[in-house]
């Protein structure tokens, strides 16, 4: 089993970014809320402690060992705003801001509650986000009604976004325990991303996604084909994952004589369209000097099966009342053939209510063409990487490889409603970082 850390529990992993230099954060905020963003801040920087103990009592600098941080505010001025829209005056306030100077690490949107339910068309946030995107910055979404919570819920929300904006300006906040016997080892996540909003429609347009993370789980890079329709798809994921695993193998130093082990995860197939095969023949083109291990995964939550554990009591409440029984725990394994596993990633602790369903189970299976078939091995390492996202201290139900590619596909299909969009800063710029979180 892999426990997964508090944020109290690690420490500043990536001082090769930081401490070097000071971090500076844009905050973007209507300036009707100023005060209580400042003191919002104040809490983010310095951490929040509630009868001496506290989930988030070191803070952003100190649990990330950073380096005078600095909070460049921009306020919109909404109180003014007259029959100004919303996107209209975050637009203006962000190009102010930048035209003053454009070299930040990340930034803080804040927005007012009522304008985080616009459309995508009319989305402040989904605007600022584009445009930040477009000259490098990452960002992260705050709502006014955050920033007046109490301290003991402030905390956890403290907690979680200094993890998210940690990741967003390439830190490394964990990674898992990996004993390697081979050379090197990457994870390559598969994922697919509808551009025209409706499969009905005549001319769908398609993006393929690909995350790369080293065998410890450490983020390397995403990278997106070219946009194509569905029949072109399989030659532009080709073209992309070749990109992709040269650029890994002149950045790794793989050597001649080097054995090396890839490993792809897919949510599910995709009709008419062998991705194992079309991975096969990449991981060949490539190989040659390296003797290079494959292993394809499919690892979804489309099944008809479900793991009960009788013995299992469940958690007790302050109310009285029990979760979780029956409850299988997190990291129960359960052979079901010869190349399929189910995958428990919720245990009792993880349910939130009495009465909640049984958490549905991952099912991993192995295609038969691959030349690395530890199947106990593979179903582990799934495991872990649910335990690696960076959007919570939490695990999240599906491998980061997986969970991510669903992320980027998501704002990419919304990013649709942005005018004079461009996708190819993902491509260069934001390469390694977490901006989708």
């Amino acid at each position: 089993m892999y426990a997964w850390p508090g944020l109290e529990s690690f420490g500043p992993f990536s001082r090769e970014t930081f401490p070097k230099k000071s971090p500076r954060l844009l905050v973007v905020f209507p300036d009707t809320v100023q005060g209580n963003a400042e003191s919002f801040l104040a809490a983010l920087r310095d951490g929040v402690r509630v009868h001496g103990k506290a989930a988030f009592g070191s803070g952003f600098v100190r649990t990330f060992g950073l380096v005078n941080p600095e909070f460049v505010l921009a306020p919109v001025p909404w109180l003014q705003s007259g029959s100004r829209q919303p996107v209209e005056l975050y637009r203006q306030t962000i190009e102010q801001a930048l035209e003053r100077e454009s070299a930040f690490d990340a930034a803080i949107v804040v927005l007012l509650d009522e304008h985080a339910q616009f459309p995508d068309v009319r989305s402040p946030y989904l605007h600022s986000k584009a445009l930040l995107l477009t000259n490098g910055i990452p960002s992260q979404e705050v709502r006014t009604s955050k920033l007046k919570v109490p301290p003991n819920a402030l905390q956890y929300i403290l907690q979680d976004l200094s993890l998210a904006l940690y990741a967003k300006m390439n830190g490394i906040p964990w990674t898992v325990d990996h004993d390697l016997t081979i050379n090197d080892e990457i994870v390559i996540g598969l994922g697919m991303a509808e551009l025209s909003g409706s499969r009905f429609e005549k001319r769908q347009r398609f993006v393929g996604i690909t995350t790369v993370f080293r065998g410890d789980g450490n983020y390397l890079l995403s990278n997106l084909s070219r946009e194509c329709s569905y029949e072109d798809y399989p030659d532009a994921l080709r073209a992309s994952t070749l990109q992709v695993l040269r650029e890994i193998k002149e950045r790794n130093g793989w050597r001649p004589g080097d054995t090396v082990r890839i490993v792809c995860h897919s949510f599910k197939p995709l009709k008419k369209i062998e991705l194992a095969n079309v991975m096969a023949e990449c991981v060949e083109e490539l190989a040659g000097e390296q003797n290079v291990e494959f292993a394809f995964l499919t690892v979804g939550s489309d099944h008809p099966f479900a793991i009960s554990d009788l013995a299992q009591e469940g958690q007790r409440l302050r109310t009285g009342a029990t979760k979780g029984q029956h409850a299988p725990e997190r990291g129960t394994i359960v052979q079901i053939g010869r190349y399929q596993r189910l995958l428990a990633t919720s245990g009792p602790s993880l349910i939130k209510r009495p009465g909640a369903p049984l958490p549905r189970p991952l099912h991993v299976r192995l295609h038969p063409q691959s030349t690395f078939r530890d199947l106990a091995y593979l179903t582990e390492q799934v495991l872990k990487f649910t335990s690696l996202s960076w959007k919570s201290t939490l695990p999240a139900r599906k491998p980061v490889t997986i969970y991510y590619s669903e992320l980027i596909a998501g704002l990419l299909a919304r990013f649709r409603a942005v005018p004079d969009w461009s996708p190819a800063v993902l491509n260069t710029k934001l390469r390694a970082s977490r901006w989708f979180l």
